[in-house]
């Protein structure tokens, strides 16, 4: 009822303003806290769809008006009772209850195979005894529940209740062709969906992790050296799933669940497949200083979003012989796993090989936790004909040259005002623009015109000094005489 009419009929009423805003934020930290459950969370505001083949599915209503959460714990349950079967899930179910009504939250939680049987449940069963639902018994759980537990429109519902179907089990008997031709397919589908006859696609908030490892402590735990003695455990089982999948992690998260109800994250990466427990354990040590175990820790849960195959290789600094070395005899990438947790990961950055001809393009900048390119395509960069300098310029410098006929080497270049005298030379190496990618601005050649070219030759003064010059475009005059193609210095070999 309107307000006015409320406060006419009881003065001293309370009111307080509501908090959309907040009553979400309330909403994704219990999504949080259920991870303790299953990696499988959805929050459900709408009553809308939420995981693929679902086996069992827990609903939980009344947060923050009809919002609500659902939760896959096909395969969860044997934490909370005897085996995979129903007590495992009654367990489940009362243990979730129970530690939100410390909290003072109350909800309604049912759980059932389907996640509309299970949110139609939450909402509209009328006996506690009602809220689980045995398996494969969603068609008799729904038939007396009202035809609003199946989520359909507005219009539907009004035009259900005009016609005295009043009931999800007034619907089973009904033909499903003139249900359809009335009423479109929602209320078809939503009854296959509670029914489990059409599959209906969950979307967590946040993506299961392949691999996960938990500890649950008789006693919440408070001291470090605690916290970091059972991180150690965790990684332990965790490498040893590794082992037996054959991949390495490149992305740890570990997560404590406090006697408040909170939860404190911390995550390492790494910049290559790792397994190692003693190097992955040293990467964590920098970061458990920063967890906060509160009033005590009564969960850990260690988990993988993020693995690779394992190769049995680390990348080190290439080089042309040897693009890769075994894994423990350089420490390069080690040492910027490190450095990456102290200052950040975008702040730690190693050059990649890239599949392209053009000297500036053969490497990019990335940071450490980018994946590396493939080795094929390092050994199709290493073999292009001709050596490559050593270093390699920012960006090309123009040079002044003096050649006795246009089309050769220069016999003289002056750069940084000081000209060094050509004694030998090698070249040219002709190498085009790559047409078929867009330029640094975004923009392509003209359709019908040649792609530019370079010539590059690597020529030595008479100082011993060994340069990489190279002419843009052919040679040619333009109207007032003067040469069209300019030079640059691109870098220095050995």
């Amino acid at each position: 009822m309107r307000l006015a009419d409320a406060r006419a009929l009881l003065p001293d009423l309370v009111t307080v303003a509501g908090e959309p805003q907040a009553d979400l934020r309330l909403v994704e930290a219990i999504a949080a806290w259920c991870d303790r459950y299953t990696p499988w969370v959805a929050i459900d505001p709408m009553g809308g769809a939420v995981a693929d083949d679902i086996a069992r599915a827990c609903s939980t209503g009344g947060f923050g008006g009809d919002a609500g959460l659902l939760l896959d714990v096909t395969g969860c349950t044997h934490l909370f009772g005897e085996g995979e079967g129903e007590s495992g899930e009654r367990a489940l179910l009362a243990d979730l209850v129970t530690r939100l009504a410390r909290r003072d939250l109350s909800c309604r939680a049912a759980m059932a195979d389907t996640a509309g049987a299970a949110w139609a449940l939450a909402r509209f069963a009328e006996r506690q005894a009602d809220l689980f639902c045995p398996a494969r018994g969603q068609r008799d759980a729904l038939a007396p529940l009202p035809v609003e537990g199946l989520r359909l429109e507005a219009p539907i519902l009004e035009t259900f209740l005009k016609l005295g179907l009043r009931r999800i089990g007034d619907l089973y008997p009904m033909p499903r062709a003139p249900l359809v031709r009335r009423f479109g397919e929602q209320p078809v589908r939503r009854i296959d969906q509670a029914l489990g006859r059409l599959d209906e696609p969950i979307e967590p908030r946040r993506l299961p992790p392949a691999f996960r490892t938990r500890l649950a402590f008789a006693e919440p735990i408070g001291r470090s050296e605690d916290v970091a003695a059972a991180t150690s455990r965790l990684l332990a089982a965790l490498c040893r799933q590794f082992e037996q999948a054959g991949v390495g992690a490149r992305l740890l998260e570990i997560a404590l669940y406090r006697v408040d109800g909170s939860v404190d994250r911390a995550s390492i990466g790494t910049s290559r497949p790792n397994r190692d427990n003693p190097k992955l354990m040293k990467l964590f040590e920098e970061k458990l200083g920063e967890l906060d175990p509160g009033f005590g820790v009564e969960l850990m849960i260690l988990s993988a979003p993020e693995v690779e195959t394992w190769s049995g290789t680390q990348d080190a600094l290439p080089h042309q012989d040897s693009p890769t070395v075994a894994s423990g005899m350089d420490g390069t990438i080690d040492l910027a796993d490190r450095l990456a947790l102290r200052l950040g990961p975008e702040n730690v950055v190693r050059l990649l090989s890239r599949d392209s001809h053009l000297p500036e393009r053969v490497q990019v900048a990335a940071t450490v936790a980018t994946k590396p390119a493939a080795a094929g395509a390092w050994r199709r960069v290493a073999s292009l004909k001709g050596a490559r300098p050593t270093r390699l310029l920012q960006r090309p410098e123009p040079v002044e040259v003096t050649a006795f006929v246009p089309d050769d080497p220069p016999s003289v270049f002056r750069w940084r005002r000081h000209a060094h005298r050509i004694v030998r030379a090698d070249g040219p190496e002709r190498i085009a623009d790559e047409w078929w990618r867009p330029r640094p601005d975004g923009s392509r050649p003209p359709a019908g015109t040649l792609p530019p070219v370079r010539d590059y030759y690597r020529v030595e003064d008479d100082d011993g000094g060994r340069f990489w010059l190279f002419r843009d475009g052919p040679y040619r005059l333009a109207a007032n005489g003067q040469p069209t193609a300019r030079w640059f210095v691109h870098g220095f070999c050995a």
